[in-house]
């Protein structure tokens, strides 16, 4: 018989097996998720990619999951050349099956807009299109404002 001081446990290999039963997780149904949060800050309003050789990139965003409301009150862009990046950004908003309406041109390429628009529910996107932008470089975007999402 193996002495151990007061107080350490046996490795947990020499434990004897008690047979225990794998339990699935509980999950919670759709249907249980009815209660509001409203103006919650949002979320998931984040991009960012690499502008290739063309000098064009897209990049868009759009609010996820069932109930979700988005009421975005600004766009924010920068490109890693900062202040003397000469590209011109565009900023569309609508469905992803229709062709967009133009709701801001920033002529920098970095800098803020207000946006003026109606909530945004899943299905609906914000993109941005950045051109003339130097090769290589990390455009992103980020969209402020609040949100209404669904809790059990």
């Amino acid at each position: 018989m193996v002495l151990r001081p007061r107080g350490l446990h046996r490795p947990a290999a020499t434990l004897p097996n008690r047979g225990g039963i794998a339990r699935r997780i509980p999950r919670i149904p759709v249907e249980a998720y009815t209660r509001r949060l409203p103006q919650i800050p949002l979320t998931g309003g984040q991009a960012q990619g690499i502008i290739p050789g063309n000098g064009i990139l897209g990049l868009s965003v759009t609010p996820q999951g069932l109930g979700t409301v988005w009421y975005p009150v600004q766009v924010t862009l920068s490109t890693t050349t900062g202040a003397l990046d000469t590209s011109i950004a565009l900023v569309y908003l609508g469905p992803l099956t229709v062709p967009p309406n133009l709701v801001a041109t920033i002529y920098s390429g970095n800098g803020t807009a207000a946006l003026a628009i109606p909530p945004m529910s899943p299905g609906q996107s914000l993109a941005v299109i950045w051109t003339g932008a130097a090769p290589g470089d990390t455009a992103a975007m980020n969209i402020i404002g609040t949100m209404d999402a669904l809790t059990a």
